[in-house]
């Protein structure tokens, strides 16, 4: 999430204030959703409708949250902008017009089942501790951060604290922090280490080369026990299939990140069309 890019897509994603489309606004949040998740989108198919849109809604909203988290500038601005979603957000779910499509479709899966406020309030935090800490210093701080992000997430998700969600987040996201390492490289907030990695890295020979593959294996040993499948009996039965496919195309694409090594900077894994549906199935019938 933290390399989304969907701030610039905020004015695209802004409906009328005088007329609210739900299915146009779950279309532009799937959308928005699809795209963030890559390679690892298939699992919304296993999803029920209902929860497959309140997913695709939450995610729209953390990914908005973590834009503005990232993006550049000044750190009271970005926490203006943060303060300001969470505010419309309150807003939408107390029965304001929502406005935008984001917030109008949070405000539906309100109606049906109310969000958890405390997570919801959650992932803020976790957005304004990203605009405090540009990059952890110990891998100790960075597993905290995950815990309390894939907390707030799966709580937020779920009604309710799964520590089989937590550590499914927490892997991911170290999935997804390593495919976008060459962009985290290039704007200096690659979220490895600091002690593994630091700010002062520069490749500009062997030893560089084997501090970053030191940083990257060690990382991919770190994600690696968050996406067994041994612990997803703890999950609604609903949301079983869909975490198997994560955890499964996620270990395919860890895999390979830990065989390329320091390489997957200049160019990250993916899946294809085949790989993909071959899991689709393994996950739902497994």
């Amino acid at each position: 999430m933290a390399a989304s890019r969907h701030s610039r897509l905020l004015d695209e994603l802004r409906l009328p204030q005088t007329q609210e489309d739900p299915e146009e606004a779950a279309r532009l949040c799937g959308e928005v959703c699809r795209k963030a998740l890559r390679d690892l989108a298939p699992a919304l198919i296993l999803l029920p409708a209902e929860e497959r849109r309140r997913a695709q809604a939450l995610a729209a909203y953390a990914l908005v949250l973590f834009d503005f988290a990232r993006q550049s500038g000044l750190e009271g601005e970005r926490l203006s902008q943060i303060n300001r979603w969470q505010f419309h957000l309150e807003e939408a779910l107390a029965g304001e017009p929502a406005g935008q499509p984001i917030f109008l479709c949070l405000q539906l899966e309100e109606r049906r089942r109310p969000w958890n406020r405390e997570a919801l309030d959650g992932l803020a935090d976790a957005a304004r501790h990203r605009v405090a800490v540009r990059r952890p210093t110990t891998a100790e701080a960075r597993t905290t951060e995950l815990e309390r992000f894939g907390t707030a997430l799966g709580g937020a998700l779920l009604g309710t604290d799964s520590s089989a969600a937590t550590e499914l987040a927490a892997g991911l996201l170290r999935l997804f922090s390593l495919l976008d390492l060459g962009e985290g490289l290039r704007r200096h907030d690659a979220r490895l280490p600091r002690r593994e990695l630091p700010d002062d890295w520069r490749m500009a020979g062997d030893a560089d080369l084997a501090v970053l593959a030191t940083a990257v294996r060690r990382e991919c040993e770190r994600a690696r026990p968050s996406l067994r499948l041994a612990r997803f009996k703890e999950l609604a039965k609903a949301w079983r299939p869909a975490a198997r496919f994560l955890a499964l195309a996620g270990g395919r694409l860890l895999l390979e990140v830990e065989r390329r090594g320091p390489a997957v900077a200049e160019q990250a894994p993916q899946l294809g069309v085949g790989a993909r549906l071959r899991l689709l199935l393994r996950a739902r019938f497994l």
